[in-house]
């Protein structure tokens, strides 16, 4: 019993004398937390457009299933006049105000037949919204 005593008087003693951090301490805490911080801002940064591309990628293995479905029912594919939105009407894809809008908030583009398949062509014109570009700004289709 006497050793807990002592223990708890060490103890006691030591919390008294703690004075809490000094101002270099503290200085050096945020330091470090703020390069902490910058790391995996910078990290981060180069998942973004890899994300939406693969979002693309989805969208247009949806698109493709919806477009065979609709065929099956109807036995053609929807003209390049109905484009994406009759896969909608149709009920074959939900009724969102994003559902026919690519990551960077441009309209999917249709056409059928397409130029490279007997298949619909699907594609989005990357960040910029036009046709063309390079790394982010390039085209993605679903046909390559």
């Amino acid at each position: 019993m006497n050793k807990i005593k002592k223990i708890l008087r060490l103890i006691q003693q030591s919390i008294k004398n703690n004075q809490g951090f000094t101002f270099v301490e503290l200085l050096i805490v945020i330091t470090i937390l703020a390069i902490l911080a910058t790391l995996a801002v910078n990290t981060f940064k180069g998942v973004t457009p890899d994300a939406k591309k693969k979002a693309v990628m989805i969208n247009f293995r949806t698109f493709e299933t919806a477009l065979e479905i609709y065929y099956m029912n109807y036995s053609q594919y929807p003209t390049n006049e109905e484009g994406l939105p009759k896969l909608v009407s149709a009920g074959l894809i939900k009724n969102t105000k994003d559902a026919l809008i690519d990551p960077w908030g441009y309209p999917y583009n249709y056409r059928y037949p397409g130029n490279s398949s007997d298949k619909p062509e699907i594609w989005s014109n990357g960040a910029d919204g036009k046709p063309g570009g390079e790394g982010e700004n390039a085209d993605i289709t679903n046909w390559e």
